[in-house]
């Protein structure tokens, strides 16, 4: 099948966050691949990572039954709620519990299934809070002989704030302890930026998102730019309107040219007053309401032809402070299935 847009993942410079991630960490990484990858493609994503990473953790079940056919031997986790607890045994997919509830559920399968605690230091969305709740899983977990706890962790809500997560990392560390005196068991912790603090020789793994991908965090670089092509050229006169709602009026004759990628696809429409992309080594700039389909620019002053390249993305921090939303929204709501993805 033939696209008129491609997402393009830099084999070269993922393998490089990765390693610049793990260097820094000084720690085992768990891949967080969760919502396609963050849009970046999971198959092509954990097709490069596969002889490097061997942990990666994703959302929900679905997530990862799609992860175990493409990499059979990787530990997975799921993070959030697990639908199908037989299922996740049956595919050595492990599960994350914060509540005795989901521990009853599992026992009634009477095989071997391996959880991850999910401990809550504060950002108050799921994990075990209290210590009278932790132990009493422990005890119930030690009645079982089929539930295998494999690890325990946390998620560092606010990374930049150096008080928040010092004292995050100090109340994990507690559990972290109470449970590796009986337990051979690895622990782990999530957030980006985690990576600049020192001190956490408690802890096996970083879970790494984002950062992988090369956001929140300095020694990480994008890995992703999505291209498209020229479709159509032609001159709009002076005073007359381009697009929905008669937004934009021109001041002068213009030549535009359209670009088949709209909200549909991704493109930001709260960003269109000040996006531009690149075609020819210049600068283009979108005029007129951005459609679901395509968008419009202005290249009046760039030399063209119908089926030129435009590269339309190449940075979500770029996208995300001229939109008002997060570099995870603009990349998760690029994970369309009009787009071609290709690794290169």
């Amino acid at each position: 099948m033939k696209y008129y847009s491609t997402k393009i993942i830099n084999k070269k410079q993922l393998l490089f966050n990765y390693n610049i991630l793990k260097r820094s960490a000084n720690k085992g990484i768990c891949a967080v691949v969760k919502a396609n990858a963050y849009g970046h493609g999971v198959k092509e994503v954990c097709d490069i990572l596969k002889y490097d990473c061997n942990f990666f953790a994703v959302h929900n079940l679905m997530e990862a039954l799609q992860l175990r056919k493409i990499n059979k031997t990787a530990k997975i986790l799921i993070l959030g709620y697990c639908i199908d607890y037989s299922i996740a045994q049956k595919f050595n997919i492990s599960v994350s519990i914060d509540d005795i509830k989901q521990l009853e559920e599992i026992s009634l399968i009477n095989k071997e299934i391996k959880i991850h605690l999910k401990i809550n230091t504060g950002m108050n969305r799921f994990g075990i809070k209290k210590y009278k709740e932790f132990n009493a899983i422990l005890n119930y977990i030690s009645l079982h002989k089929n539930i295998i706890i494999e690890g325990i962790y946390t998620h560092c809500f606010d990374t930049k704030n150096e008080k928040i997560t010092k004292k995050q990392l100090e109340m994990f560390k507690k559990y972290v302890k109470t449970l590796k005196k009986n337990n051979n068991c690895i622990a782990h912790i999530g957030g980006s930026g985690i990576i600049r603090y020192k001190n956490l020789d408690y802890i096996d793994y970083i879970r790494v998102g984002i950062a992988l991908f090369g956001y929140s965090c300095d020694l990480t670089k994008p890995v992703m730019r999505i291209e498209s092509k020229i479709i159509k050229i032609y001159t709009v006169n002076k005073n007359e309107y381009i697009g929905y709602d008669s937004y934009y009026k021109t001041k002068n004759k213009m030549k535009v040219a359209i670009v088949p990628f709209g909200y549909a696809d991704g493109m930001i429409r709260q960003f269109q007053d000040n996006m531009k992309v690149y075609i020819n080594g210049k600068i283009a700039k979108v005029v007129g309401k951005i459609c679901m389909d395509v968008f419009i620019i202005d290249v009046s002053n760039i030399n063209i032809c119908v089926n030129d390249d435009v590269i339309v993305f190449k940075d979500a921090s770029y996208w995300a402070q001229n939109s008002g939303l997060s570099e995870y929204e603009i990349l998760t709501g690029l994970n369309r299935s009009r787009t071609n993805l290709v690794v290169e």
